[in-house]
């Protein structure tokens, strides 16, 4: 499994909301300039994360991109869920049709073990946590969070 650069850029732009939303609403160009990514990039990702439910926006003056819920809420497998679709290593985990050996192959129990720990892995892990990450960094702190 590779996470692709909507999912990277996607994780990338809600850190950028939880950091940035305490003032209100943020600005799509504030984020595009900050991260380095452009507008109509943006509008792309944040459209599947609106759909997702991770991203609310608001109209007017004053308007823009928050996080729909509170940053300890979210993982980080909900976002690449989200943003990647279902995560799995190998088809016969998703189709167990996909292959005539899937009932008896060992290999099969192998990548499912695998991509369990790393759902569990991601599961652990919230927007919160990188949020305070980002910011014990930006302050020369050291932080870290138990995987």
């Amino acid at each position: 499994m590779k996470i692709s650069t909507k999912g990277r850029y996607g994780l990338r732009i809600l850190l950028d909301l939880a950091a940035h939303q305490k003032k209100g609403p943020v600005n799509l160009g504030d984020i595009s300039r900050r991260q380095g990514i452009s507008e109509k990039y943006l509008w792309q990702v944040i459209n599947l994360a609106k759909a997702a439910g991770l991203i609310n926006s608001a109209r007017g003056p004053k308007g823009g991109y928050t996080v729909a819920k509170p940053a300890d809420k979210i993982s980080l497998l909900d976002i690449i869920s989200a943003l990647e679709g279902p995560i799995v290593l190998v088809d016969c985990l998703d189709k167990a049709g996909s292959c005539d050996r899937s009932s008896s192959c060992v290999t099969r129990e192998v990548w499912g073990q695998i991509e369990d720990n790393m759902k569990q892995t991601m599961s652990k892990i919230t927007l919160q946590d990188l949020v305070d990450k980002q910011e014990a960094r930006a302050t020369g702190q050291a932080s870290s969070y138990d995987i």
